[in-house]
Order: C-alpha cells, then sequence, then structure tokens
C-alpha cells in the first residue's frame, strides 16, 4: 500500500497511527498538488485530496468511507482583514494552491460578514509574501501561521465555519482514483486512525504547547455523523455559488461488508 499525505503538520498527526498498521504503507509526503498528481499517475494507491477537489472531480475519484481530515478549529488557515469589519471586505489575496481555504473565506465573509470580496489568486506560498501584496483581506496557510504576529483583525476559518453550520470542516478526503479501490487498504486506513486517536496524548509530546487543544479537542479523523453533515454542506455551498452544476455526490467507492466494521462515534 502507497499513502500520499500533505506535508502539512495537521496531516502529519494520522501518520502517528501507521506504526501500528500491519503491514505499514509506504507514506510520500508532499504539496497538495503533488498529491494528487501521485494519485493520477498511480504513484499511490490512496492520497488525501482537499474536498474541494474530490467534489469537483467525481467522475475521476472516489474516496473510502469512515475516515476524514476535519476540525472544529483550524489554526494553519487564517483570514487576515486589514481593516476589520469596518467597510466591506472587497478582495482576498491567497497562494494559488489554496483554493478550498479561499472559497471557505469566500463564503464566510459573505454569509457571516454581509461582504462579496474578489478572491486574487497569487502564486506565492509564504505568509510574510502574501501579506505585503496589497488586499483588503489576506489568507495565511502554514506552520509559522498560529504565531505569526501581523497587523488587523485575524479569523480562524474552521472556526467560522463551525460558527456557521454548526458542523467540523472536512479539509480532506482519502481519495483513490475511480473504481480502485481495495478492502484491504480501507481495512488499513481504519486501524490507522484509530492507532492515531489513541495516541493523542503522546502526540503532544511533538508539538508546541499552543498547539495541543487542536490536536486534543479539535483535530477529527473520522467521517461520522458530524463531520458528513459539515461535508453536505460544503457540497451545498459548492453549488449555490456555482462551482459545480448542481449538488455534487459524495463519491464513495463500493467496498465488499466490511464484518469487522463498527459505527462511528458522533463524537
Amino acid at each position: 500500500m502507497r499513502l500520499a499525505l500533505w506535508n502539512e503538520p495537521a496531516a502529519a498527526f494520522f501518520s502517528a497511527g501507521l506504526a501500528d498498521v500491519t503491514a505499514p504503507p509506504d507514506v510520500l509526503r508532499g504539496s497538495r498538488s503533488q498529491c494528487e498528481q501521485w494519485l493520477r499517475e498511480g504513484r499511490v494507491d490512496v492520497a488525501l485530496l482537499p474536498s474541494f477537489s474530490v467534489l469537483r472531480q467525481t467522475d475521476t475519484f472516489e474516496v473510502y468511507p469512515g475516515v476524514a481530515f476535519s476540525s472544529w478549529k483550524y489554526p494553519f488557515a487564517r483570514l487576515v482583514l486589514r481593516e476589520g469589519l469596518q467597510r466591506p471586505v472587497q478582495s482576498v489575496t491567497f497562494g494559488s494552491a489554496h483554493a478550498q481555504e479561499a472559497f471557505l473565506a469566500r463564503i464566510i465573509l459573505r454569509e457571516h460578514y454581509k461582504s462579496e470580496p474578489t478572491l486574487l489568486p497569487r502564486p506565492v506560498e509564504d505568509p510574510q509574501a502574501l501579506l505585503a501584496i496589497g488586499a483588503d483581506a489576506v489568507l495565511l496557510m502554514g506552520s509559522e501561521v498560529p504565531v505569526l504576529d501581523v497587523e488587523g483583525m485575524t479569523m480562524d476559518l474552521g472556526e467560522e465555519w463551525y460558527e456557521l453550520v454548526n458542523y467540523p470542516m472536512v479539509w480532506g478526503l482519502f481519495a483513490v482514483r475511480k473504481e480502485e479501490a481495495e478492502l484491504a487498504v480501507f481495512q488499513k486506513m481504519r486501524q490507522a486512525v484509530r492507532a492515531a486517536e489513541e495516541r493523542r496524548a503522546d502526540w503532544l509530546h511533538h508539538t508546541p504547547e499552543h498547539l495541543h487543544s487542536f490536536y486534543l479537542e479539535d483535530l477529527r479523523l473520522r467521517l461520522d455523523d458530524l463531520a458528513t453533515a459539515g461535508l453536505t454542506q460544503f457540497r451545498e455551498y459548492l453549488f449555490y455559488y456555482g462551482v459545480t452544476a448542481d449538488v455534487p455526490d459524495t463519491p464513495f467507492c463500493a467496498l465488499p461488508e466490511d464484518e469487522d466494521e463498527e459505527p462511528e462515534p458522533l463524537c
């Protein structure tokens, strides 16, 4: 089994459980676009992909049920409003690799704060470089974002999404190429999720103190009823905002019945 994971701090938490998987997978870590490319090329069997990407390409990808990458808050994705909410936000600058989070910012600014910003993608990922570009708001992504000192009002996109829909944001789904899902791979994925969750307290030894509450309370790896409800809301917004022609179905793969499968908890 070959698995592609984002080279981002929160995604690394999932890898904490891989050591306990029978015949652990080979893991490739890269950018989100690299993970998608590796899956397309068949270099990996399963890849973590943004929900935004999967739901716009349901003829290409399928996803495993029961596992996902979601959270109630997300300190690695912050929207900086240079002048706060004193006036409507006209534009949002963001790194072009993070279209999902830019779309999320658009939803939040419109639905919660009555702004209709123009999204301005830039081929830049460094938060400091993005801050140097003129715009009403700047979307910052990355490991340094939680401790970055910036001027203006900042919003945690995960927390803002929760306040809007009352469900966690599903940032990523574990995808395979169409009709290439395997029950054995799915079983390993669930095994890794369980092991990672059991290691939450141990994981804190590898993280700075200001992120402890995020890893203990906010980060989630199961596509349970709450995460599914959040994903449903996201699917509906894709249609309402004209990103997709209709409300896309979540392209779950067809698997033989797994006799060992347990009901997913609601928390």
